[in-house]
């Protein structure tokens, strides 16, 4: 098949986002698939000034067709330069998407002669699904939303959303009071629209594939579309194995965070669980490595309370490796919004395929995911007390700091096998769908997917 997908995250900018897809990108060309991307040049995490991001290239997107890492074919959108806040990040996603709809006319050439039978749009960004649902309907094919976070119902959060950032602007205060409320309305609208009338749905936590399965049952009475668990098991991008810490003689606990110190994390809670652990005389060093939205509101509510931690921005994948072997702990952190429990974060395979301890700050499936693997300890969300009694008892009996073999397996497993059979089977039953009903895509079946596998 020739599979158009429409991102605003690509290589060789190293996010999730941009590693799950490259990967997927590499099962779909060695399966045999031709694969064109439209999707910005790396911006987002570099800080563009206006005046160098101004010209034809930038607003209108490119002329000439990349070559991706793996074998895929990239044609670059236009954008508008992203930024840490709330209304810099929608600004930056509405231009991304307004250029890959102005796209279908300026480079109409391209894309008719690639021709494709099939789209793919990945969200978030949020304005991708509506985006894939219109382009699609353009090009008069079937496409599939690959949602990789529990949206549209994470927007019922939203005004939680800045209460880890600090003080807002006089802007933020202003935008929020109105504008803002609107515009995540009609998104969700929006959202829902895109998902209702999509021709496949992929996610990456099982329960949230089974979520929309039952929400698919409750409007239509059966499944009427297939929809896929294809979880963010990418590899990592060092062979590390961690050495068991269990086994290392210390009165000490080195605890890392390193990933996204932003909204849905509140990384504040581990730091005051830092707080009442070093109070109560155990030796907790905390380390933070990542950069977000909150990552200064961190750094002063650290200072603020005077405790034993460090944070840092982000460093390159392949300095990871010492500083995970330092770490006797890793923390994967998750704040208590409710959509949160039918998300796995990436970092929890990542953690579980290096062999690292994990103390997991979560619910829901992967609460479960760490427990019934062996690979860590389970703490609830915003509790620092429970967070802190955690930690003292690794410091208490450090042979708790071993983890089993377990997860790593069942990550390779998934890895090699499971996910590339599911994401190949759902473009497959889509395809297969089109060529037998061309005309109506609303009568579809499929079989349940199947549960956790171990």
């Amino acid at each position: 098949m020739r599979i158009l997908v429409l991102s605003q995250y690509w290589t060789p900018e190293n996010g999730v986002p941009q590693r799950r897809w490259s990967w997927l990108s590499k099962i779909l060309v060695q399966a045999g698939h031709d694969v064109l991307v439209i999707a910005p040049p790396p911006h987002y995490e570099r800080r563009l000034e206006l005046q160098h991001w101004f010209s034809r290239k930038n607003i209108f997107g490119a002329d000439e067709i990349e070559t991706g890492e793996s074998g895929e074919k990239i044609l670059r959108s236009g954008f508008f330069p992203a930024g840490p806040s709330l209304t810099n990040r929608i600004l930056n996603q509405a231009s991304v998407a307004f250029s890959m709809l102005l796209m279908q006319a300026t480079k109409r050439a391209s894309i008719k002669h690639f021709d494709p039978d099939l789209v793919i749009g990945t969200v978030p960004a949020l304005p991708t699904a509506m985006v894939t649902r219109i382009i699609a309907k353009q090009l008069r094919t079937p496409y599939i939303i690959d949602l990789r976070d529990a949206w549209p119902d994470l927007l019922k959060e939203k005004g939680d959303w800045n209460s880890g950032t600090g003080k807002r602007s006089v802007r933020e205060i202003v935008l929020t009071k109105g504008p803002f409320q609107l515009m995540t309305a009609l998104t969700g609208c929006a959202i829902n629209y895109a998902l209702r009338h999509a021709d496949g749905i992929v996610t990456t936590s099982q329960d949230l594939t089974e979520h929309l399965e039952a929400e698919d049952r409750e409007r239509c009475g059966a499944f009427v579309r297939p929809i896929r668990t294809v979880r963010n098991v990418f590899p990592p991008k060092s062979e590390f194995i961690s050495s068991d810490k269990g086994q290392r003689r210390s009165s000490a606990l080195n605890v890392l965070y390193a990933g996204t110190v932003g909204r849905a994390q509140k990384i504040d809670n581990a730091v005051k669980a830092v707080k009442i652990a070093q109070d109560r005389g155990y030796d907790i060093n905390f380390r933070i490595v990542g950069d977000g939205a909150t990552w200064h509101a961190t750094k002063e509510t650290i200072e603020a309370i005077g405790i034993d931690a460090t944070i840092e921005h982000r460093v390159p994948a392949k300095d990871l490796q010492n500083i995970y072997e330092w770490a006797d702990t890793a923390l994967v952190h998750l704040t208590n919004w409710e959509p949160l429990n039918r998300t796995v974060p990436s970092k929890t395979y990542e953690l579980m395929s290096l062999g690292v301890h994990t103390t997991a700050v979560v619910q829901g499936e992967a609460a479960r995911l760490v427990e019934e693997l062996g690979a860590g300890v389970v703490v609830p969300p915003e509790n620092p007390e429970a967070l802190a009694n955690a930690w003292a008892m690794l410091i208490d009996d450090r042979s708790k700091l071993t983890v089993s073999p377990s997860g790593r397996e069942w990550v390779i497993e998934q890895r090699d096998g499971v996910v590339p059979e599911a994401f190949l089977n759902i473009i497959d039953r889509v395809n297969e769908q089109k060529r037998s009903a061309p005309s109506s895509r609303t009568l579809k079946s499929i079989q349940p997917g199947s549960k956790i596998r171990k």
